[in-house]
């Protein structure tokens, strides 16, 4: 690796990819399937809790679109600072999102 641009290697900027997004599909879905009670009912006869269903989309969700980056050239030309700032944000976004979701409803 150059020290003067470094890169990740295609599966991890993929997989960092992957992570920013399910981070946001994970809040969409806490707050879709709060303010829909037969969504909730509904993962809950998935697997018998809906918190599971959901941590269960979440792998799924990553495990693909980490799959589908990996094998498109989509994340291979992306810096690994612009990576970490996309992760945070993500993070941030979704931490603001479930705070004010939770403390308007």
């Amino acid at each position: 690796m150059n020290g003067d641009n470094p890169k990740l290697g295609p599966s991890s900027a993929a997989f960092a990819m992957s992570a920013a997004v399910t981070i946001l599909f994970n809040t969409a879905l806490t707050c879709v399937k709060d303010a829909y009670p037969p969504l909730t009912q509904f993962m809950n006869r998935l697997t018998g809790q809906n918190w599971t269903t959901q941590g269960l989309a979440d792998v799924v969700v990553f495990l693909g679109l980490g799959l589908i980056f990996s094998k498109t050239s989509l994340a291979a030309g992306v810096s690994p600072s612009r990576l970490t700032s996309l992760l945070v944000s993500a993070v941030v976004v979704a931490g603001a999102g479930l705070f004010i979701w939770f403390a308007l409803s």
